[in-house]
């Protein structure tokens, strides 16, 4: 089980453009279990923690390393911190309000966080999304392989498509990656958490724990107060479980 969990996570530093684990922060922990917490249950999450420190401690050990990034990280610090963080309604609104489309990049991040926050997206669902994925006549987006390897179509609420048709030149490709990073490359998810932690900064909602995962988390919530169906939820965030999105009631 152990070597499951720790291909699973070098899986994701390819993912995330890491090739030195020198690189490794905390930071970049964090984000990892966010992504694997709707697939995992809290037993695991602590046995993939406790893996993750035996790595590092190694590492540290054998001076590969020169900063251990799990410093004051344990499963039960996990289970109580960011992975279930989310914004309010009235934060999620400043938090997006807060983007500033005529700033560089700004109009891509609205558009992107729009996104995620509207469709309950992944932020690795939406570095690997192309520009064909997206329908904005049927206001509809395709997420191919999700974390169980199923695509799901989803909605896309009217303003993300207001800010999507915005974002995208009429000529793109399909096959282009729909976000694009300052060197016109896929943006990855790495400087997706980067840029969500710059306008929460800017729309002054500071809470500690909250990542670009609490977008999803937000989303669901949202959803449920307001009255949406469990199932329709379920499938909206792509569980296999209803279990897992019970946790969001």
């Amino acid at each position: 089980m152990s070597s499951s969990y720790l291909r699973g996570f070098l899986a994701f530093l390819e993912k995330e453009g890491i090739d030195d684990i020198r690189e490794v922060g905390r930071e970049n922990i964090v984000s990892y279990l966010d992504e694997v917490s709707d697939i995992y249950s809290q037993k695991s999450l602590g046995s993939l923690v406790v893996v993750l420190r035996r790595l590092f401690t190694l590492l540290m050990r054998h001076s590969k390393i020169l900063i251990y990034p799990m410093e004051n990280l344990s499963p039960r610090s996990h289970d109580d911190g960011p992975r279930k963080e989310y914004l309010s309604i009235e934060e999620a609104d400043r938090f997006l309000n807060s983007i500033d489309i005529l700033k560089k990049l700004g109009l891509r991040d609205r558009a992107l966080f729009e996104l995620i926050y509207s469709s309950a997206l992944r932020a690795g669902e939406a570095s690997n999304l192309l520009v064909g994925d997206l329908h904005l006549k049927s206001r509809r987006v395709l997420i191919r392989g999700g974390k169980n390897g199923e695509d799901r179509l989803l909605p896309i609420t009217a303003i993300a498509a207001h800010y999507l048709e915005l974002y995208l030149p009429l000529d793109t490709q399909d096959s282009r990656p729909l976000f694009l990073s300052c060197y016109n490359s896929r943006l990855l998810r790495g400087g997706i958490n980067s840029r969500f932690h710059y306008w929460l900064t800017k729309s002054k909602v500071e809470r500690e724990g909250l990542s670009v995962h609490s977008l999803r988390h937000s989303c669901a919530r949202h959803l449920l107060s307001r009255g949406a169906n469990l199932r329709y939820v379920q499938e909206l965030l792509g569980h296999r479980s209803v279990s897992s999105t019970e946790i969001y009631t």
